[in-house]
């Protein structure tokens, strides 16, 4: 018969005190549930860990409360019935002079004693009520001792868990808890407040409402809420002295008290106004039994001040340079609290926030319409995805179509740029014998390139394009976004489609794990996109089946698309048939040649181009005439480099390049309609065969396609003739004269 585990640690690991600290990384992970059952040797076990924690050396004891505090956690039984001692044993451990390892394992036993037998009432009226107090006084002198920074984080921390338990043993302790979460939260120059402190005792000062009880906790919230307002605001007003007065700024009439040194200001207000913003952020996740009324206009109206602050405006008269300098210097700043802040809001307060979100909405595309740095888009396009997943669609005639064009112009940087694209046409296009032999020369060379920049070589960069992706899905469900920008939308969609699975990982960003996600991201919009009923999903069975088997749509949530949810409506059609015959993938919309007019304006705005010279149907030719009836390739999009001065640019590939025009599907060309009846026709015509394309075209990229079919319900088909370059491989052979005399 084996012995029991916990004879073998009495009598080798834990046979003396220097053993026991020796030996303590091997006996945690070895303990388990059955190794605490009643047993002989359990009796035991509790003796040694008395001895430990009552022992002379610092290292016994911190073993020994180490042990006490796993043994609680793998049994509460063993727990309740010997929580009295250890509680009497630690708790004066936190007024003496102990080691810190000593006091932190000593808080930590406290707590899981005090918050795991939270359920039990008669432990309650015995041990919590005359122990928990003196507990929270022990944390509120070691919190505000300078010594310890983690000692202090650990106390703030424990305090905030421990309070919302307790509320009524706390609330003669409401003063100072309060006075404490002030003294941190008040700022610090010109070193400002470390981040782990800050999120702390913000979070210690967002319970302390619960020491109200149910009617006053509403009361101390409220309260809570209006201070860290007004001291939001005045830390704000200081940030502001260089520019105009605003009349906005009228609920800050007391001002921050005055500084000798005014370099310093700046910094002590940015800091400050960094608090605020935290403390609001936490207090809106506040929980109560009572309903609390939001201040949902002051908030908001605050929110947009600190979006709306540009570097532009100037106050007349002489001003600081050096003041003016650095005022400016943290309007990204400010930018980043208030989309901070209006993320918190529109996540606490939902439906609420709905009349300001076109507002909100309209500040976030200026700003992302200019040339920011990555670091600066990241939080206004992470507070915009929230904004579109409201219950109510952002009913708005022009601001989705500029969001859709803003956050195609942060994914151009997937996109092969202009230069390598058009020396690769013209180098395929080209008729001198020498410039053919130069480039089979050197054909593959730019694998030896060491210049290649990656499309997101940074972090910043990488969470930038993930952030627009996402807010581009959400986008592009709004119906009022262009038929236009829909389509341009989608073929940018369908370019990254086909690309990125040509690319390695190393060239796509530093984080290899980014061209997985990219790619993941984008095969899940492209299916969306393709959704549509029986009849048109049966085209993306391909993309749905892959989907699928990468695993990417298990999740039921309503707002994201799951594959096997279109799995479903492939394999059990509920809808209805359309009245209409659906228009094959050949005729749809994907090239350059039968762009209308209004998707050719929105590419060109967008520096987005397609590689090869554009053509387009001769005006004294007849619509409708068949003139070729050979369908031009279908080309990539690229990106315009010498516009888009606003991004990283990245050289393309011309192997790459030739292996997407190779790849990519090719289809007779067509020419959009140009006038439409009403609205929802040009919505049919365009953006629903549009929005078909992505995964249509993914999915049968590599198929033989048959001819268009005829259709008395379709638009008139307009052929148009691509110009056909000769090739010097095809040259006529010329006769020979057998009667010459030449040799």
């Amino acid at each position: 018969m084996e012995p029991h585990p916990l004879k073998i640690l009495l009598q080798s690991q834990l046979a003396s005190d220097s053993l026991a600290v020796l030996h303590l990384p091997y006996v945690l992970p070895t303990l388990s549930p059955q190794h605490l059952l009643p047993s002989p040797h359990l009796q035991k076990w509790i003796a040694r860990l008395n001895s430990l924690i009552h022992s002379k050396d610092p290292g016994a004891r911190w073993a020994g409360l180490v042990l006490a505090t796993k043994t609680s956690v793998l049994s509460k039984s063993i727990m309740m019935e010997h929580a009295q001692s250890w509680i009497g044993a630690a708790l004066p451990l936190l007024s003496k002079s102990e080691p810190a390892p000593n006091l932190k394992a000593a808080i930590r036993l406290l707590l899981h004693i005090f918050s795991a037998a939270n359920d039990i009432p008669e432990f309650q009226r015995q041990l919590a009520t005359p122990n928990v107090p003196k507990f929270s006084l022990a944390l509120v002198a070691l919190a505000e001792k300078p010594e310890s920074n983690d000692l202090k984080l650990l106390a703030l921390e424990t305090l905030a868990e421990l309070i919302p338990l307790y509320p009524t043993l706390h609330k003669s302790l409401y003063g100072s808890l309060t006075t404490l979460c002030l003294r941190h939260l008040s700022g610090s120059a010109p070193k400002p407040t470390t981040v782990t402190l800050l999120s702390a005792t913000s979070r210690l000062y967002a319970v302390l409402p619960v020491t109200g009880g149910k009617v006053g906790a509403a009361n101390l919230w409220r309260k809570g809420i209006d201070e860290t307002l007004t001291f939001a605001w005045a830390a704000f007003v200081a940030l502001r002295t260089t520019f105009p007065f605003d009349a906005r700024l009228q609920p800050s009439r007391q001002q921050p008290p005055s500084r000798d040194d005014s370099l310093l200001s700046v910094p002590l207000s940015v800091d400050r106004l960094r608090s605020a913003v935290r403390i609001l952020c936490d207090l809106l996740r506040f929980t109560t039994s009572r309903p609390l009324q939001v201040p949902v206009g002051p908030l908001a109206k605050f929110c947009q001040i600190l979006l709306s602050c540009t570097p532009d405006e100037k106050k007349e008269g002489h001003v600081d340079p050096t003041i003016r300098t650095m005022e400016e210097a943290v309007i990204p700043e400010l930018w980043k609290l208030g989309a901070e802040l209006l993320g918190g809001l529109l996540i606490c307060t939902r439906q609420h926030m709905t009349p300001n979100v076109a507002r909100f909405a309209a500040i976030i595309v200026f700003h992302l319409e200019r040339p920011l740095t990555p670091a600066q888009r990241i939080p206004l396009l992470q507070v915009l995805t929230p904004a579109l997943t409201l219950p109510h669609t952002l009913h708005h005639p022009i601001l989705p179509t500029r969001i859709t064009k803003a956050l195609l112009s942060i994914l151009s940087v997937l996109l092969p740029s202009q230069p390598e694209a058009q020396s690769d046409v013209g180098t395929s296009g080209s008729k001198s014998r020498k410039g053919k032999k130069r480039a089979r020369e050197y054909d593959g060379d730019e694998v030896f390139k060491i210049s290649n920049d990656m499309m997101c070589p940074s972090l910043a960069d990488g969470e930038m394009v993930m952030a627009a992706l996402d807010a581009l899905r959400l986008v592009l469900r709004n119906p009022y976004v262009s038929p236009a920008s829909h389509s341009v939308a989608c073929r940018v969609l369908l370019s990254l489609n086909l690309a990125l699975p040509l690319l390695p990982p190393s060239h796509v960003s530093v984080d290899l794990n980014m061209h997985t996600r990219l790619l993941s991201t984008i095969q899940a919009m492209c299916l969306e996109l393709g959704a549509g009923t029986p009849s048109a999903m049966s085209k993306s069975l391909g993309l749905v089946m892959h989907e699928l088997r990468d695993g990417l749509g298990t999740s039921d949530s309503p707002a994201e698309a799951s594959p096997q949810r279109f799995l479903d409506v492939l394999l059990h059609p509920r809808a209805p048939p359309l009245v209409r015959s659906l228009p094959h993938v050949e005729t749809l919309s994907l090239f350059r040649a039968e762009e209308a007019t209004e998707e050719v304006e929105v590419r060109e705005a967008l520096h987005i181009g397609a590689i090869g010279p554009p053509s387009r149907p001769s005006a004294e030719e007849p619509q409708g005439v068949n003139r070729a009836s050979t369908p031009p390739p279908s080309r990539p999009l690229y990106r315009d480099t010498a516009a888009a001065t606003a991004f990283p640019t990245r050289p393309a590939s011309s192997a790459l390049s030739s292996r997407l025009r190779d790849d990519a599907p090719s289809s007779a060309p067509i020419q959009s309609p140009k006038t439409v009846s009403s609205a929802r026709e040009t919505a049919s015509l365009t953006t629903g065969t549009i929005s078909q394309t992505p995964a249509a075209v993914a999915s049968a990229s590599s198929d033989a396609r048959p001819p268009p079919r005829s259709s008395p319900e379709r638009p008139e088909v307009a052929h148009v003739v691509m110009p056909m370059e000769e090739d010097e491989d095809n040259e006529e052979i010329p006769s020979i004269d057998m009667g010459s005399d030449s040799e």
